[in-house]
C-alpha cells in the first residue's frame, strides 16, 4: 500500500525556493507562510538548507526535496526531515529506499503514470505539464482514476487552475515569483505576486 503524501497546504501550490542562504530566505518564507503557501521544495543539491528552515519554521511549513535520482538521495532527504522526495523518473528503487517515506515519481503519458503508481509511489507528477492542452489536462486525472497527481512545469496561473479543477491534488510551477523578489529590501512585490497564485480560494 502506498504511503500517503502530506497535505500540500491551503492553496495546493508547491513553491520552489530560490537559491539563497537560509538567512536571506527567512523573510520571504515568512511571507509565504502568512499567505498560506506552506509547502516548499529544494533540489537535492541544496539539502543542507533544510535544517535551517525547519529550525525557523517548524511545523508551519513542509519542505520537500526534488530531483532525486538514486535511493541514497531519498535516504538523505528522509534523514534531513523532508516531508517527501520527488523524482522526474519512474523508478521503483526510489520508492523502496525508505519504508513509510513518501516519494513522488514522474511521467508524462497515461501509461508512464500508471506504471509509476504501480510501484507504490505516494503520488505522481505530470512533467512537463505544459506539454498538455487544457482540455487534456482536464481529462487526465479522471482517465487515471483520480490518483494523487501533481502537475509540474512551466505553468501559467490559468493552466495551474485547470489542473486543480480537474482533480490534481496540487501544482508545482517552475516559479511563482522572480528570485530577486525574495531578497528585496521591501517584500510588498513578493506578497502581491504570490497572492495571485491563491488558486484554491
Amino acid at each position: 500500500m502506498a504511503v500517503e503524501l502530506p497535505a500540500l497546504g491551503e492553496h495546493r501550490v508547491i513553491v520552489n525556493l530560490p537559491a539563497f542562504e537560509v538567512e536571506e530566505l527567512l523573510p520571504a518564507c515568512e511571507i509565504l507562510c502568512q499567505e498560506g503557501f506552506t509547502t516548499w521544495a529544494l533540489p537535492i543539491d541544496r539539502i543542507s538548507v533544510v535544517a535551517g528552515l525547519r529550525a525557523a519554521f517548524g511545523r508551519r511549513a513542509r519542505i520537500a526535496i526534488s530531483g532525486v535520482t538514486r535511493p541514497a538521495e531519498v535516504r538523505r532527504a528522509a534523514e534531513a526531515g523532508a516531508v517527501f522526495a520527488a523524482s522526474q523518473l519512474m523508478s521503483a528503487g526510489l520508492v523502496k529506499a525508505v519504508p513509510d517515506f513518501p516519494v513522488i515519481l514522474g511521467g508524462l503519458t497515461p501509461s508512464e503514470l500508471r506504471a509509476a503508481l504501480a510501484t507504490g509511489a505516494a503520488g505522481v507528477q505530470v512533467v512537463p505539464a505544459e506539454a498538455f492542452t487544457t482540455d487534456y489536462a482536464k481529462a487526465l486525472p479522471a482517465l487515471l482514476g483520480y490518483p494523487p497527481l501533481v502537475a509540474t512545469g512551466h505553468l501559467t496561473r490559468t493552466r495551474a487552475s485547470a489542473w486543480l479543477d480537474s482533480g490534481a491534488i496540487g501544482v508545482w510551477p517552475q516559479a511563482i515569483f522572480a528570485d530577486h523578489l525574495a531578497v528585496d529590501l521591501f517584500l510588498d512585490e513578493l506578497r502581491a505576486e504570490i497572492q495571485t497564485w491563491r488558486l484554491a480560494d
